[in-house]
């Protein structure tokens, strides 16, 4: 009898991505926060917001980051709810409360803030990135790593991205101790 295959579900493609960003970074926080966002996930659906509690992470708070996701007509934006302080000691504009396609109108390059949440709501996993920065900020660093995880209320559709910003290799750049 031949087993029939089954293509990996939403969570079981979001969990392997999760596991996979782990054995990739650098930053010992965002190594906290990946374990973090693995221990939350259930195993039949993506994790919503009610699962994400910020008080059991309270020393990675300030790389944290929440969007909201907008889906108005045929558009797609995302909206700032939530910035740590290191964001936003690191941002060279206000960002809080705003609409990420206001913010890359005003920064050269930053076009990647939204494209790189939209891979998330393209593939409905957790993207990470690493290497220079290719947008402006407040101080110079040589590496900026992130991951941004999906969040969704009802387990599928993704109504919010939490992520998490570690920038490393620069004097006024916070720390983030390597593994």
């Amino acid at each position: 009898m031949n087993a029939v295959f089954k293509p990996p579900t939403l969570q079981q493609r979001n969990i392997a991505a999760l596991r996979s960003h782990l054995a990739q970074v650098q930053s010992a926080r965002l190594a906290e926060f990946i374990h973090y966002m693995l221990s939350i996930h259930p195993a039949d659906r993506l994790p919503s917001r009610g699962d994400f509690d910020p008080l059991n992470i309270p020393g990675l708070l300030s790389s944290v980051v929440l969007v909201t996701v907008h889906r108005e007509d045929a558009r797609t934006r995302f909206k700032m709810k939530v910035v740590g302080q290191d964001v936003i000691d690191a941002s060279p504009v206000k960002i809080g409360q705003r609409y990420l396609d206001e913010i890359i109108a005003e920064l050269p390059g930053a076009s990647v803030i939204v494209d790189t949440r939209q891979k998330v709501l393209d593939t409905g996993v957790a993207y990470l990135r690493q290497g220079p920065p290719t947008m402006p900020f407040t101080f110079k660093m040589t590496v900026l790593e992130y991951v941004h995880c999906p969040l969704a209320e009802d387990g599928e559709t993704i109504d919010q991205i939490v992520s998490f910003f570690s920038y490393r290799g620069h004097r006024g750049a916070p720390t983030s101790p390597s593994l």
